[in-house]
């Protein structure tokens, strides 16, 4: 990716809060993601979280725009499928594993699998189209 595109960053990070919020509040899945009967409060960031939050949008982006720019693609759908790859083998499924062995409920390793790889997807999108627009 060689130099950061702030505006990328920006981007991710932003789609990462909203795709957050929606996913680990009571609007998509209800009470899955609760803790003592409450849902996760998305919105009450602390500033770790937003720390957390901002370094993972950044190496999300260098990871997605390192591989996009390596393997020359120019379009969103090889964006999407780069995308898919990474969320799903290279982030999803050992996170997934991880928590697997710490005694996490099915329900909720799916929708963790399922928001890492949604993420990439569309940080991957984002690179794409910030590139090479």
């Amino acid at each position: 990716m060689g130099k950061s595109n702030i505006f990328t960053l920006l981007t991710a990070v932003i789609v990462q809060f909203i795709v957050g919020y929606l996913w680990f509040g009571s609007h998509l899945f209800g009470d899955v993601m609760t803790t003592s009967g409450h849902g996760v409060d998305f919105l009450k960031l602390d500033v770790v979280s937003l720390l957390l939050l901002i370094l993972s949008g950044y190496g999300l982006t260098n990871v997605l725009g390192t591989l996009i720019k390596t393997t020359g693609v120019k379009d969103v759908n090889g964006g999407i499928k780069t995308g898919l790859t990474i969320g799903g083998l290279a982030i999803g499924l050992p996170i997934v594993m991880l928590l697997n062995f710490m005694g996490i409920g099915k329900v909720i390793l799916l929708v963790i699998f399922t928001y890492l790889v949604l993420i990439s997807i569309l940080t991957s999108i984002v690179v794409v189209k910030t590139k090479h627009a």
